[in-house]
């Protein structure tokens, strides 16, 4: 293997461990589930914001834990028929559960 290949391939590694080192978290407010998504309001520094994940079960108070994703601008759900004004589309989102 040449050097500008084990190069990118140590790269990526370190960028995947990066990624899942910095594992967001935040409450949920609310969850709609439609066939393909589950979209997620949360809320962060007074500002609230949406994501879209893959179907998943989730409650207002529930804790989750999720990774960056791709950020859309005025999104427009035909299921809802409803445009949100962001929305993150990613991958996994892991419900934290609560310590006992």
């Amino acid at each position: 293997m040449n050097l500008a290949a084990r190069l990118f391939c140590g790269l990526s590694l370190i960028a995947a461990s990066l990624s899942a080192a910095f594992a967001e978290e935040a409450q949920v407010v609310s969850a709609v589930s439609t066939l393909s998504y589950t979209f997620i309001e949360i809320e962060r520094d007074g500002k609230t914001m949406w994501l879209a994940a893959d179907v998943i079960p989730l409650k207002p108070g529930d804790r989750i834990s999720f990774e960056e994703g791709i950020l859309m601008m005025n999104f427009r759900s035909s299921d809802l028929e409803r445009t949100f004004p962001n929305m993150t589309f990613i991958e996994k989102v892991k419900v934290i559960e609560p310590k006992q």
